[in-house]
């Protein structure tokens, strides 16, 4: 039965883990909490010793000639799990840690496993070792919450299980992947928040290197070069992603990225007012998301590829840029010449910003081109893209940096940004034409120009809102502080919205909306910024009773309307207190 490994090692990894958890709590070999750790409590380290004793023990059940058919790839994953228990109990040093890893690896690529990405042999040899190896560390760093790396590895293990199904030849795989999602399955019920056991490094590395070594082993159905390298890309997005991200935000702090933090993206979306398990679940759901990217890409046209993969990796990126900006950590200002320099090229130079924009313009122009073609690409159009495209790029490029696109601050975009975006992909659209008319005439396409706009302001536009977008999903996610108080805004015209934006981005005031009230009967029932007018000023005492109030905010005027004096009186009998928001410009006399 093709499924009988994944049985026998989700069963034996139940028996096995808390047998190991028991042996890891009597042996002290537990992780103790620290201040760059999540966790608060003493959990045990042993998860993948349970782990890798149900998968070996799968496979030698099922099918045993797979350790002389695949025994480079087992050997590479059993001295992968030996190298971190060693380092669970007597910690080893980065560098011997990093010897071993490719030491590991290169018993896997001289056994006969290696990408077919390039035509020579040397390069692919260098780049499975360094695949084997990042991909390794990445799982590792992702074991930084409970049940993250856990799941993480069980939906790429799977997938991987899915692609092996497909080929007939490759059902020795199937059953090394099988074993591997059964023993991640057991452990992730003892690893779901709150943690019962941890996976230690000896889980960690062995989970990471072994799945590594799957996806090089895997051969791809789709017949492009393209699909050999983005399909496990895919798989394992979100551990490349959050290990590019940390290292960067690190590089600019000035500390290593090495050291262990609190910094990851999970604990960002924490900090975003996810609670772990939320957290936890959207990871996984980001994940499942790629894995079904990789699985369309092997069965649908080639070109569909081209996009999916970019605007997936835009989407991933845009979402650390803006977690970035949440403050997870303290720390000082960065030191040292290379973090200045690193500083100065994302912040004031805007490189992260410019680098975003090759993806935007190529996607764009890449679908203006793709629809201008009926959705075909037949290989006379490859070659017109091929020649075009770096035109569409310098023209953009030169339009953007004209009319001040890399002027604006993203949390802020509006109306006047929308209206310079606007101007900017037309501009690039109609340099774009001139240039292909003059120097590729046969290239030339006027429809392919006005898609190009098209898509590129759309892209611009998504882009530039998207921080604009999370800040007010951030604030509606946030829980409130304990002794945060329920206010009323008492005006529903500009004023009261400039109030709620006001109060909303200075959560230090301690105040939370609740409410508008309004003296116009049109307004009430309808909302700003998801929040509802509830009625009159008249209407307080049936409104309170719906909420606990504790003050009324007013706009600067309304103590003059009639209906302010019931209010007041209303509000000192039920100590709700009544303020004032006041914007005054005041002149400071110099000497």
């Amino acid at each position: 039965m093709p499924f009988a490994p994944l049985g026998i090692s989700f069963a034996l990894s139940l028996i096995l883990i808390p047998v190991v958890r028991r042996a890891g709590l009597r042996l002290g070999l537990v992780s103790q909490p620290r201040h760059d750790r999540w966790h608060r409590g003493v959990i045990p380290l042993l998860g993948g010793v349970g782990v890798f004793g149900a998968f070996a023990a799968a496979i030698l059940l099922t099918q045993p000639e797979i350790i002389r058919t695949h025994g480079g790839l087992l050997a590479g994953a059993a001295i992968m799990f030996l190298v971190g228990l060693y380092d669970d109990v007597r910690p080893l040093s980065p560098p011997v840690k990093f010897t071993a890893q490719i030491l590991a690896a290169a018993v896997v690529v001289f056994s006969g496993y290696r990408t077919g990405f390039f035509d020579s042999e040397l390069p692919n040899i260098l780049i499975t070792i360094i695949w084997l190896v990042g991909i390794t560390n990445a799982i590792n760093l992702l074991d930084n919450m409970d049940g993250l790396a856990g799941g993480i590895s069980l939906i790429a293990a799977s997938f991987l299980a899915y692609f092996f199904r497909l080929n007939a030849a490759e059902q020795p795989l199937l059953v090394i992947a099988l074993s591997l999602a059964g023993g991640l399955l057991g452990f992730l019920i003892f690893n779901f928040p709150p943690a019962k056991i941890f996976m230690g490094d000896n889980g960690s590395l062995f989970f990471g290197f072994t799945l590594a070594s799957l996806a090089i082993a895997r051969t791809p159905q789709a017949s492009n070069v393209f699909a050999v390298m983005s399909v496990p890309t895919l798989l394992f997005i979100l551990p490349i992603l959050d290990t590019a991200f940390v290292t960067f935000t690190r590089l600019l702090r000035g500390q290593s990225p090495a050291q262990g933090g609190r910094d990851h993206t999970s604990h960002r979306l924490v900090a975003f007012g996810l609670s772990e398990r939320q957290t936890v679940l959207v990871l996984y759901g980001l994940a499942i998301i790629s894995g079904v990217a990789g699985a369309l890409i092997e069965s649908v046209d080639y070109t569909l590829s081209l996009v999916l993969i970019p605007v997936l990796v835009v989407t991933f990126a845009l979402l650390a840029a803006y977690l970035s900006r949440l403050k997870v950590v303290d720390s000082p200002p960065a030191e040292g010449a290379f973090a200045t320099f690193l500083s100065q090229l994302t912040y004031r130079r805007r490189l992260l910003e410019i680098a975003l924009d090759f993806f935007l313009i190529s996607i764009a122009y890449y679908l203006a081109w793709w629809t201008r073609h009926g959705f075909l690409l037949a290989p006379a159009a490859i070659n017109g893209l091929v020649q075009t495209l770096p035109v569409a790029l310098a023209c953009a490029y030169t339009a953007f940096f004209l009319l001040g696109i890399y002027q604006g601050v993203w949390r802020y975009t509006g109306f006047t940004d929308i209206f310079r975006f606007a101007r900017g992909v037309f501009v690039a659209a109609g340099f774009f034409s001139l240039a292909v008319w003059l120097l590729l005439p046969a290239q030339f396409s006027l429809g392919a120009s006005f898609l190009f706009a098209v898509f590129l302001f759309f892209a611009l536009t998504a882009s530039r809102s998207s921080f604009k977008l999370l800040d007010q999903l951030f604030r509606r996610q946030a829980p409130a502080a304990a002794d945060s108080q329920n206010v009323v805004i008492y005006d529903a015209g500009d004023a009261g919205e400039l109030t709620l934006r006001w109060v909303e981005q200075n959560p230090q005031l301690g105040y939370r909306v609740v409410g508008f009230l309004d003296d116009d009967p049109l307004a009430w029932g309808r909302t700003i910024h998801g929040i509802e007018v509830l009625g009159g000023p008249l209407g307080i005492a049936s409104i309170s009773r719906g909420a606990a109030i504790h003050g009324v905010i007013l706009v600067p005027g309304k103590e003059s309307v009639p209906h302010f004096a019931p209010l007041a009186a209303f509000c000192q009998q039920h100590g709700i207190w009544l303020r004032v928001v006041r914007i005054q410009f005041e002149l400071i006399e110099t000497r």
